[in-house]
């Protein structure tokens, strides 16, 4: 959220400003300037528009645009030459509003890495390799590496998002299908056919699921939205424990970990091909990852080196790292050629995430449209025995007048 304050400073004049954060940070962060708080309340128009804004650039987005830059800057034209070309010539306007400021930066004497940080829009990665390229001036390089970087994890969250969005599609037609039949259909079939204290089974329980669905719709409706409050104020401590059984989940807790292992991996032999060495490399993910589980497994290796390990042995020490990730390591850094055999692992768990992505999409396809089946036919069959039972009972002539 963003808040707009009113302080007193110590030599009593007003300030004013505006700050993003929790109410709590904030006032603690104008406490120790040792501000008097006048007013302290809330930008519900800058909040939601900074909630609305895209504020990250797509890997996709990312590596073509890198190649771009590459083969223009293989041309021998400038980099503010070519910033200025690919500004007038992109279609996504999140980049072509960074490099404007890049252009703007660059012309005032700031360094390609802090004009790329001051637009906010790209990732860590992106500012720490340029920070390398340009002292060891190899950019060009640099370039090329996050271009086939950006290209693997756009592939890879193209994998994911093809297993994901057809079940959530059926997923959403179902909920969809089971308002329309509780609000529309059932209603009506329920005046014209009563249904007595000895129905069916699963006539009560189709019965059962309308009537809670017609008089309880709004909570229903809310549910997500509370798991996700619920979810947000667990604390860190529980969400950690629960990580660990997370990856043990079968076949889905080994995709994600294979997962984490690629970008990990993929990462750290950008950063080592590009003359960071591996503890700071480690450093720079440990304090640059949003999810605190992996970060500690990061420092904890990160930990093992500095008591003066190897990269191979630190891994070794960690069970959560597969055996064989240390033996191709070990022979990397035996060889020199860490980097080469790190970026080997991240694709072959890269490859692996595919090949078990499309496995489960194989089994998830078939299984919905057999639960799709077996739910129509349950929504059918809870009517027609009904009034298949009445038509028989008349047909034998059980009708009372």
């Amino acid at each position: 959220m963003h808040y707009r304050y009113s302080v007193l400073s110590e030599t009593g004049n007003e300030i004013k400003g505006l700050e993003r954060g929790s109410y709590q940070e904030i006032r603690k962060r104008l406490k120790e300037k040792n501000y008097y708080i006048l007013s302290l309340e809330v930008d519900f128009f800058k909040s939601i528009r900074f909630a609305l804004e895209k504020k990250t650039i797509k890997p996709q987005t990312l590596a073509v645009f890198f190649e771009d830059l590459v083969n223009m800057l293989k041309t021998g034209i400038a980099m503010n030459e070519a910033v200025s070309a690919l500004q007038e010539s992109s279609v996504e306007p999140l980049i072509a509003k960074a490099l404007s400021g890049i252009e703007y930066d660059l012309a005032n004497g700031f360094s390609l890495a802090r004009a790329f940080e001051k637009t906010k829009v790209f990732p860590w990665l992106v500012i720490n390799m340029l920070k390398v390229g340009e002292k060891s001036g190899s950019l060009e390089q640099v370039f090329e590496d996050l271009a086939k970087y950006y290209s693997r994890e756009a592939s890879f969250l193209r994998s994911l998002k093809s297993a994901v969005i057809y079940p959530i599609i059926v997923f959403c037609m179902l909920i969809g299908i089971m308002f329309y039949v509780s609000f529309k259909v059932i209603p009506h079939l329920e005046a014209l056919l009563p249904i007595r204290g000895n129905a069916y089974f699963s006539t009560r329980v189709l019965l059962f699921l309308s009537h809670s669905l017609k008089n309880f719709w709004l909570v229903y409706s809310l549910l997500p939205m509370a798991a996700v409050f619920i979810y947000s104020r667990f604390k860190k401590s529980s969400i950690e424990k629960a990580a660990s059984f997370y990856y043990k989940i079968p076949l889905v807790g080994s995709i994600a970990k294979d997962a984490a292992f690629s970008t990990l991996f993929s990462n750290l032999a950008v950063l080592q091909r590009n003359g960071i060495n591996i503890a700071d490399a480690l450093s720079l993910i440990e304090e640059t990852t949003s999810y605190q589980f992996l970060a500690k497994k990061v420092q904890k290796l990160k930990d093992f080196i500095a008591s003066g390990l190897s990269f191979w042995q630190a891994i070794e020490k960690d069970p959560f790292f597969p055996s064989f990730v240390y033996y191709s390591v070990r022979k990397g850094e035996e060889m020199g050629r860490l980097d080469e055999y790190l970026t080997s692992l991240s694709r072959y768990y890269f490859d692996k995430v595919s090949r078990r992505i499309g496995v489960l999409l194989s089994f998830i396809q078939p299984l919905l449209l057999i639960f799709c089946a077996a739910f129509l036919l349950f929504v059918v069959s809870a009517f027609i025995m009904p009034v298949y039972s009445n038509l028989s009972n008349i047909a034998g002539g059980n009708v009372k007048f």
